[in-house]
């Protein structure tokens, strides 16, 4: 999944601890083997390890220019391009920037293993107590197939509206809190090995796939307000301060000589800072703030038996059904515009038994849009009801034309001939080109998955025609592997069509709020 960057990090004085020794990473509850000599090492707050360890034991294939010096780590169809001493990166055509560049060490490249992990689906986590990193979601058996999938239900978390009555600031130049801090500096949730306190704390916290996640003890409980002017979400724990560990690796301190530092948000559009710091100290009072680019709906979550809170921003207002851009049909419903990717003289990928792409995305767009016609509550356009050639400019027209609300396109993946066990790479991903378009894509994205049961490969970035040309918001899913035996034979089925119509229907309701 081609993610935001969030790089894995840890404060200063905690990588100084780190150097005493290699380090260590597990993976899936397997320890992964650092090659002798070499130790994990944190630069610029990104932890970096080797690329030979991203070769043997996640299964990636990596290759490496020794002219250019750059690195390139592909998996599943998707490319990620590196190079050493560079702070951007490539990611299938979208130039990312990197808190670290990759470096040559002792022989070898050390590459953030973060930014490479998350960008092919791992989740990624930092105990700092033994320094370790956690992998989770490690490649599953490619070659079985899918799942009996059935429909997930329709609703979304119910988001937090907006206050009608603003409540003003009380302290600090932002409002909220003292800020001093030019440089972010993201700070890890510590690992459940910690020591249990009896005072409310917070143990540490961390901003990944658009939600800020808080560990807290001592039965700390989070009070969350809405703010605008600038718009932010502020989350305070009143009789709470940070844990000693936690506050010693703030990078600076606010004005009243409290802690106070920043996560980093790189590649998350819709927040522009989350910072913290000690609001008051007697009583105690720790704060995090969530500056987001818009007012932002979200949900807050609070585990008890593992003391995290969760404020999830992906998450789109209930509202009153107003779509969120776009017009009107001739009969004031919301309009959708659905495209069957290719057909014609473009067939698209030809599956492994001979069928051809085309005919498997026109059967269910006509599915979809039938189910959609027969809820009666939008307006549907086509871009291809048949069998014909149309350019993708085209496609973009016909949406802009119907002054649509939603832009969807269905498509079959595939891989090249020549790439490497191109018939065990599977699984569904759901590709955007702007910002606008994330949280639909988030929304049919977890539809989509729980249509085909297949591997889940995340949402993408990319630049794509139909995505990034269209005004309103637009999302390509990629459904399935027609190279994959397993993605193929069920793509073909009535089964999974069937589910997939209903699941993006699902979708489309959920998102328009309807």
């Amino acid at each position: 999944m081609l993610l935001p960057l969030l790089l894995l990090s840890f404060a200063g004085h905690e990588a100084a601890a780190a150097g005493n020794s290699a380090g260590r990473i597990i993976m899936d509850n397997r320890e992964l083997e650092i090659p002798k000599g070499i130790k994990l090492e944190n630069v610029n707050g990104s932890v970096m390890i080797p690329i030979r360890v991203v070769v043997e034991n996640l299964g990636f294939e990596v290759l490496w220019e020794q002219k250019s010096h750059k690195v390139t780590v592909q998996q599943d169809g998707k490319s990620v391009q590196l190079a050493v001493g560079s702070k951007t990166a490539d990611a299938d055509g979208v130039t990312l920037a990197l808190n670290a560049a990759p470096k040559q060490a002792g022989g070898t490249v050390l590459v953030p293993i973060r930014f490479v992990s998350e960008q092919f689906g791992l989740k990624v986590g930092w105990d700092n107590s033994d320094k370790t990193v956690y992998l989770s979601g490690g490649v599953p058996d490619s070659t079985a197939g899918p799942s009996s999938p059935q429909p997930s239900a329709a609703p979304a978390p119910t988001a937090v509206q907006v206050p009608t009555s603003v409540p003003a600031d009380s302290q600090g130049a932002g409002g909220d809190i003292v800020t001093g801090v030019t440089d972010p500096t993201p700070t890890p949730i510590p690992g459940s090995a910690g020591t249990a306190v009896g005072s409310p704390q917070v143990m540490g916290a961390v901003f990944s796939e658009n939600r800020l996640i808080i560990s807290v003890a001592g039965a700390a409980k989070p009070n969350v307000t809405q703010m605008g002017s600038p718009d932010r979400i502020v989350i305070d724990f009143p009789g709470a301060a940070f844990a000693p560990d936690f506050a010693g690796s703030f990078p600076g301190v606010s004005a009243s000589g409290s802690p106070q530092g920043k996560l980093d948000v790189s590649g998350y559009p819709l927040v522009t800072e989350v910072r913290y710091a000690l609001f008051s100290v007697s009583p105690p009072t720790a704060r995090f703030v969530i500056q987001t680019a818009g007012s932002q709906p979200y949900q807050v979550s609070t585990d008890d038996s593992t003391g995290l809170v969760t404020v999830d921003l992906n998450v789109v207002s209930s509202g009153s059904g107003t779509p969120p851009t776009g017009g009107t049909g001739l009969t004031g419903k919301p309009v959708v515009v659905l495209d069957a990717g290719h057909g014609g003289t473009q067939s698209g990928a030809v599956s492994l038994t001979g069928k051809l792409e085309k005919n498997f995305n026109l059967a269910v767009i006509q599915k979809a849009g039938a189910l959609l016609m027969q809820a009666g509550l939008v307006d549907v356009v086509f871009t291809r009801t048949e069998d014909i050639t149309l350019g993708l400019q085209d496609r973009v027209n016909i949406a802009e034309r119907a002054k649509a609300n939603l832009f969807i396109s269905v498509h079959g993946n595939s891989l090249p001939a020549d790439y490497p066990n191109r018939n065990k790479v599977n699984g569904s991903e759901t590709y955007y080109s702007r910002a606008e378009s994330l949280p639909l894509a988030q929304i049919l994205h977890k539809h989509l998955v729980a249509a085909t049961g297949f591997k889940d490969n995340g949402i993408r970035t990319k630049s794509l025609h139909v995505t990034r040309e269209t005004s309103m918001p637009a999302v390509l899913l990629e459904v399935g592997y027609l190279t994959n035996p397993g993605n193929e034979s069920a793509m073909y089925s009535e089964q999974l069509q069937d589910s997939l119509a209903r699941e993006i229907v699902a979708g489309i309701m959920e998102y328009l709020g309807l």
